[in-house]
């Protein structure tokens, strides 16, 4: 499985406060589009947290259930990339400054579904309205360009969606 590593602030090791690991899916339909999520002017890959207790194929089964209701068939049970992310001084969700490794795995899949439903989202997906949709793949990039480039998160999340895309794109042609 490959790696990539972002870390434009050269944390080491000894610098990090917090490791989060997370599970993100590149999910396509019979129509070669993807899923994507919005959270506020954010956009990412279906995916989330890994709780205790769960592995990473759990968590995606989970968050995909309760971010879409959107059926999936897992093309692997071994994630096709790892990205790992020093973020320095990085701004919690609770205002916390951290030096956080931020570990996702990614997954490939395939939905037949079509419809986008939310039943189980958290107060806070509400509240930012979260969404997921599908999109061509060919429009993400210009999609994913228009990034609020004043938030940090929104900066790591375009930057790590477009580079796992163009992975998922090689793996594709290969297999």
């Amino acid at each position: 499985m490959k790696e990539i590593v972002f870390n434009k602030s050269r944390l080491k090791e000894d610098e990090i406060t917090e490791v989060l690991e997370k599970s993100r899916i590149v999910l396509r339909n019979s129509d070669n589009e993807i899923v994507l999520t919005r959270f506020g002017r954010v956009y990412f890959l279906p995916g989330g947290k890994i709780e205790k207790g769960e592995t990473p194929v759990d968590t995606i089964k989970r968050e995909v259930m309760e971010e879409t209701n959107i059926n999936i068939l897992l093309d692997d049970v071994e994630p096709f990339l790892v990205v790992k992310n020093y973020l320095r001084d990085y701004e919690t969700h609770e205002g916390t400054i951290v030096n956080r490794l931020l570990i996702t795995y990614y997954f490939t899949g395939f939905t037949t579904d079509d419809n986008i439903e939310y039943f189980n989202l958290t107060k806070v997906e509400k509240e930012d309205n979260l969404r997921g949709f599908f999109i061509d793949m060919e429009e993400v990039d210009e999609l994913l360009s228009d990034y609020n480039k004043e938030d940090p998160r929104a900066t790591y999340l375009a930057k790590e969606t477009l580079e796992v895309l163009e992975e998922y794109k090689k793996k594709d042609d290969i297999q």
